[in-house]
C-alpha cells in the first residue's frame, strides 16, 4: 500500500541496486589504483631513506676511520655517487609507478564514458518511444 504512493519504491529494486553498484565501479576502480599506487611510492621511498640512513652511518664509520684527507675525499665522492644512484633508481620506479597509475585511470575513464554514453543514447531512445506512443 505504501509502495504504491512511494516515489522511491523502485529505488530498493535488487536490479537498481545493481545498476547503481555498476555506476559506481569506475571509482571504486579509481580508488584500488590509489591505493596501490600510494602503497608503491610508500614502500619505494621508504626502502630508500632506510638505505640513506644506513649507508650514512657506515660512511660515517669509515670516514672516522680514514687517517688520510684524500682518502676521505675519495670514499665521500664515491658515497655520493651511490646515493645519487639510488635516488635516481627510487625516482625512475616512482615515475614508473605514477605512469602504470595514470594508463590505469586514463582506461577506467575511457570505459566510463563510453558505458556513460550508451546509457544516455538508450535512455534518449526510450524517451524518444515515449513521446511517439
Amino acid at each position: 500500500m505504501y509502495a504504491a504512493n512511494n516515489p522511491f519504491a523502485d529505488f530498493f529494486k535488487p536490479e537498481i541496486s545493481e545498476e547503481i553498484a555498476a555506476l559506481f565501479k569506475p571509482m571504486q576502480d579509481l580508488v584500488e589504483v590509489n591505493t596501490k599506487t600510494v602503497e608503491t611510492l610508500v614502500t619505494l621511498q621508504k626502502a630508500y631513506v632506510e638505505e640513506l640512513a644506513n649507508a650514512s652511518v657506515e660512511q660515517f664509520k669509515t670516514l672516522c676511520e680514514c687517517k688520510d684527507p684524500k682518502a676521505a675525499l675519495d670514499l665521500q665522492v664515491k658515497f655520493y655517487k651511490s646515493v645519487e644512484a639510488k635516488m635516481t633508481e627510487t625516482a625512475e620506479k616512482s615515475v614508473a609507478a605514477m605512469s602504470v597509475a595514470k594508463d590505469a585511470y586514463v582506461a577506467t575513464v575511457e570505459e566510463s564514458t563510453k558505458k556513460a554514453t550508451e546509457m544516455a543514447e538508450e535512455t534518449a531512445k526510450k524517451v524518444a518511444e515515449m513521446k511517439v506512443a
